[in-house]
Parts: structure tokens; sequence; C-alpha cells
């Protein structure tokens, strides 16, 4: 977390350091010299990491950014599904909006180098969602505009439900590393019966 503040802190300490320094002295040669390398040694001290950790933080930082917009599109999905009066449509999204954080959460505690590319194939999968909704949407409110309305809209139906379970068959994918050890601890966690030796 030290390291979020090197930036700033160094920057504001150029600024003062160049201004003390050139109160002082008057010399505009000396002030940007100290300035710069006060700006220089406080970063350093602040931001102590090593370059395999600044470049496993830029990962997570991107990961989470891309979470983060998939999210932000889901939460889209979810408000036009309000407006879906297909029950088995609308629960189809809702479902998908139940999966989709659930699937990140998982991959965030099991696999985390895993993350951005899980939420940049989502992401894509999600927008094109969204424009189905969207679409479907248009052709609920005004089915006189469209040839055969009945089945773009069951079109629509069936997409919702195969993007649902495409989710949920992602948690469960993610969930399979999960079933081998607790397999492996159910197995474990009563010995095998030993033999009566009163006998």
């Amino acid at each position: 977390m030290r390291h979020r503040l090197a930036a700033p802190v160094a920057l504001a300490a150029a600024v003062a350091a160049f201004a003390l320094v050139f109160a002082l002295t008057g010399s505009l040669l000396w002030a940007p010299l100290l300035a710069a390398a006060t700006a220089l040694g406080l970063y350093l001290m602040l931001d102590d990491r090593t370059a395999a950790r600044v470049d496993r933080d830029t990962y997570a930082d991107d990961a989470h950014d891309r979470v983060e917009e998939a999210l932000r599109v889901l939460r889209s999905v979810e408000r036009l599904a309000k407006d879906v009066h297909h029950p088995a449509a609308r629960q189809a999204l809702v479902d998908a909006g139940r999966y989709v954080p659930e699937l990140f959460d998982r991959v965030r505690e099991r696999s985390p180098d895993s993350l951005y590319s899980t939420a940049a194939q989502m992401g894509g999968h999600l927008r094109s969602l969204e424009g189905a909704v969207r679409q479907y949407l248009d052709i609920q409110r005004q089915p006189m505009l469209y040839h055969d309305p009945e089945a773009l809209r069951r079109n629509g139906e069936l997409a919702f439900r195969r993007f649902a379970d495409f989710a949920l068959d992602s948690v469960r994918l993610v969930n399979q590393g999960d079933i081998a050890q607790y397999t492996a601890n159910l197995d474990t966690v009563a010995p095998p019966s030993l033999p009566d030796l009163g006998r």
C-alpha cells in the first residue's frame, strides 16, 4: 500500500525542496537538481518493491480493472432484465447475474493468475449479452417492426439460458480442483477400521 503514496509524496517533496532551495539560494541550477534528487530518493524509499513484485501488482490491478468493467456490463444487463416479460428468459438473466460474480470470486481465490483472461473473456460475452437483451427488449416492445418476432424472441430466450448455463459450467470447472481435494479429505477423515485384537 505504501508504494501507492510514493509518486504523490515524491512530487510534493520535490516542489517543497525546489521552493526551499530557491528561496535560500536564488539559484535556478541547484534548486531543480536538489528537488529531483529529493524526489527520487523519497520515491525509492517508499516504493521498495522488486521488479517481479511490480509486475505482479500491475497484473493484479489490470485484472481488477477487467473484473470491474465486466461487472459494470453485468449490472447493466441486470437492469435491463427487469423489463423482460418472459419469466424463463428473465430468470436466465438473473441466474447469470448470480453466477458471473461467483466465478470471478472463485477464480480470484483459487487461480489468481488466470483472473485477467477470465474477466476479459467473460466481459466480451457480457457485452454481447447486453446487446442481445437490448435488441430483445425492442422486439418485445415493438414486435410489428420485425419479421417473425416470436422466433426472434425464442432465439433470444434460448441464448440467455445458454449464457447462464455457460457461466454455471465455468464455476463448476473452477470447482473441479476443490472437489478432488474434498474427495481426498473424505478418504482421510476417518481412519480405516482396525482389526479386533481382543479375539
